[in-house]
């Protein structure tokens, strides 16, 4: 399994920034954190409003950095199964049936070849496919 790969399914969650049953506050701290550890320039309040994935360089290291700080990544850049479940459960604990979609959607993105690109470029392209699949199926971060 890709180091990496299963874990944008929940990156999503992080990136909206939503309040479904997610702590708006929680994820403020833990931008505020990426933010000063990769100087990306992203604004929480902007991300959080238009739920754009950062596509600058450090924009990108900011994708990964949350996912660290939210234990579904882990310091080496490898992915940690239960950590996605229990995160996804707490995300959609108000839609249990989400948590399943959302790991099938990260278990297709995750076949994505990203051979030969840093964990930053593999976060983006990871995160843009699980969006743009999370919102063929409807799975919405704002219910």
């Amino acid at each position: 399994m890709h180091s990496q790969g299963l874990l944008f399914a929940v990156l999503l969650a992080t990136i909206a920034f939503a309040k479904a049953k997610y702590d708006v506050e929680e994820a403020e701290k833990h931008f505020n954190l990426c933010k000063e550890e990769t100087g990306a320039e992203e604004n929480f309040a902007e991300t959080y409003k238009s739920e754009v994935i950062p596509s600058s360089d450090k924009g990108k290291c900011l994708l990964e950095c949350v996912m660290r700080h939210k234990g579904v990544y882990d310091k080496d850049g490898k992915f940690d199964l239960e950590g996605l479940k229990k995160y996804a459960g707490k995300v959609f604990e108000h839609k249990p049936e989400n948590v399943e979609k959302m790991i099938a959607i990260a278990e297709e993105c995750h076949k994505l070849d990203v051979e030969g690109l840093d964990k930053c470029e593999a976060a983006y392209k990871y995160a843009t496919c699980c969006q743009t699949k999370s919102r063929e199926q409807n799975i919405s971060f704002k219910d």
